[in-house]
């Protein structure tokens, strides 16, 4: 931190107003205490005053500063002026240069100016052949040391206050910018499923309305159904932006603990089969080969990036594989962890389909990075694989469950383009 308490003008100014009022009555009253000493008349004063006068204008000219009040002392002195307050204005001055600009620069001005201001006084002493005021001048200079060191003193604990405000704030911004993009994670993965599903099941309505209208029918309720479905996830996301308590029930964190449970919408694995309607709409065979060891046994939260990692995988297939005609997911223990899979045969990616990374494939990595797993998405084959691993809490410990290798083992050619 280069910049000091005293960089600011206001507590400058009240310090050399201070220093002013206590220089002029403190000199004028040393000098009819001090009767041996020369009267102080414009002249004494206006020296006896440099020091109060360049704390407020020279603070960034430190050098400088020093140089003028110990001059303006050591003339002062020479002249004969009485001995007493008129040491506080250069003290001032080096307090000041230890509480304005850098810090390493301010150190080596202050005890500089304090080791001349002092070499001066003596000097003025032994030419005013005044020996008897020597020890009381050395305790002067220790004086002079202590209010250098509190000054440093008081700037470190500034300067440390300074920072545990700039890092709160950096937390705060921190945790603002990860809510939002948590928000904006839950409501694209919201969005982009229902929507998707919705387009898919309108246009079978609209194929249908004329040749089959119970099966229209059938499709306006899935319509129904699924914009019903994606309101109550949407109403869930938005709850949190509001503060409220939309937590669905049984979503409490790994360790019980309210504090620690995810404020953001979870499900359980047995929930998987839903996401596959829009795809079987189409005519596409969805496979789930899900453990059934791990219904209702992971905590909610990494259910939730197990499930949204699979909505999001069957979303991509469904705008981005046209050609696909099945697809399999799988979950379950492997190792320390657990394993989700979603592979298709859906061929290379359909028009509109530029392989440019977005928003999707970017909150599936977010999700499951965010707990500490890792994702691969790439071509295979035919079709195209989504491989996440998710660890399990320590307390979660137990045989792992096989489950056949489905990771991708071609070298990737590039991201299907997904929402």
């Amino acid at each position: 931190m280069d910049r000091g308490p005293l960089d600011r003008w206001r507590p400058r100014l009240f310090l050399a107003a201070t220093l002013a009022v206590v220089v002029t009555f403190g000199t004028l009253g040393a000098s009819h205490w001090q009767p041996g000493a020369r009267p102080v008349d414009a002249l004494g004063l206006l020296l006896a005053l440099v020091g109060p006068v360049v704390l407020l204008a020279l603070p960034r000219r430190p050098a400088l500063a020093v140089l003028l009040a110990v001059g303006a002392l050591g003339a002062y002195l020479a002249l004969g002026y009485a001995w007493g307050p008129v040491l506080a204005g250069t003290v001032g001055v080096l307090v000041m240069v230890v509480l304005t600009g850098p810090p390493a620069r301010a150190r080596v001005v202050a005890w500089s100016g304090a080791l001349l201001m002092w070499g001066v006084v003596l000097a003025a002493a032994a030419l005013r052949d005044e020996p008897a005021r020597f020890p009381g001048l050395v305790g002067g200079a220790a004086w002079t040391a202590v209010a250098l060191m509190v000054a440093g003193g008081v700037r470190e604990r500034v300067a440390r206050a300074a920072a545990l405000r700039a890092a709160r704030a950096e937390r705060e911004r921190t945790a603002v910018a990860t809510e939002r993009l948590r928000i904006a994670r839950e409501l694209h993965d919201v969005l982009a499923h229902s929507l998707s599903a919705i387009n898919v099941q309108a246009g079978v309505g609209l194929h249908l309305l004329d040749r089959d209208a119970e099966q229209a029918r059938s499709a306006l309720a899935s319509i129904k159904a699924t914009s019903r479905d994606a309101l109550d996830e949407v109403r869930a996301v938005l709850g949190v932006v509001r503060g409220e308590d939309e937590r669905t029930a049984g979503t409490d964190g790994a360790d019980g603990d309210p504090e620690n449970t995810p404020r953001v919408p979870t499900w359980d694995l047995a929930a998987l089969p839903r996401l596959a309607e829009p795809l079987r709409v189409r005519g596409v065979a969805v496979r789930f080969d899900v453990d059934p060891a791990l219904d209702g046994a992971l905590p909610a939260h990494l259910a939730g990036v197990a499930y949204r990692v699979v909505q999001e995988a069957l979303t991509n297939v469904g705008r981005h594989a046209p050609g696909a005609r099945s697809v399999v997911v799988r979950a379950a223990r492997e190792g320390t962890g657990v394993r989700v899979t979603v592979t298709d045969d859906g061929g290379p990616p359909g028009p509109g389909a530029d392989g440019a990374p977005g928003y999707g494939l970017r909150g599936m990595r977010e999700r499951v990075e965010g707990a500490g797993g890792a994702l691969v998405a790439r071509p295979t084959g035919d079709g195209f694989a989504v491989d996440a691993t998710i660890p399990l809490p320590a307390d979660l410990s137990g045989p792992p469950h096989g489950m056949p290798d489905a990771r991708p083992d071609s070298p990737g050619r590039g991201e299907r383009g997904e929402t």
